[in-house]
C-alpha cells in the first residue's frame, strides 16, 4: 500500500493552493459583475480567465481528477448530492 492508498486526503492537500487561486479569480469576477462600467466587459474578461485557467490547470488535471475522486471516496455524500441535483 502506498502512502496515497493510506490517506484519501493527500491528493486534495496537493491541489488546494488550485483550488484557492480558482475562488480568487470568482470572488474577482463576482465584483466585476457588481460594477456598472464593467458589467459590459465581463463576458470578455471570464474568456479570457477561462483560456488562461485551462492551459494553467492543464498540467495538473490528473491530480485534480485524483483529488476529486478520494473526495468522493471519502466523503460519499459528495457524490451522493451531486447526483440527487
Amino acid at each position: 500500500m502506498t502512502d496515497r492508498e493510506s490517506n484519501p486526503l493527500d491528493y486534495y492537500d496537493d491541489v488546494r493552493p488550485l483550488l484557492r487561486h480558482i475562488r480568487i479569480m470568482h470572488r474577482f469576477f463576482d465584483e466585476v459583475v457588481d460594477e456598472e462600467p464593467y458589467r459590459k466587459f465581463h463576458p470578455e474578461l471570464y474568456g479570457a480567465f477561462i483560456d488562461i485557467l485551462t492551459q494553467e490547470l492543464a498540467p495538473h488535471a490528473l491530480t485534480l481528477a485524483l483529488a476529486i475522486t478520494e473526495l468522493e471516496d471519502a466523503f460519499p455524500e459528495i457524490a451522493n448530492a451531486l447526483e440527487e441535483s
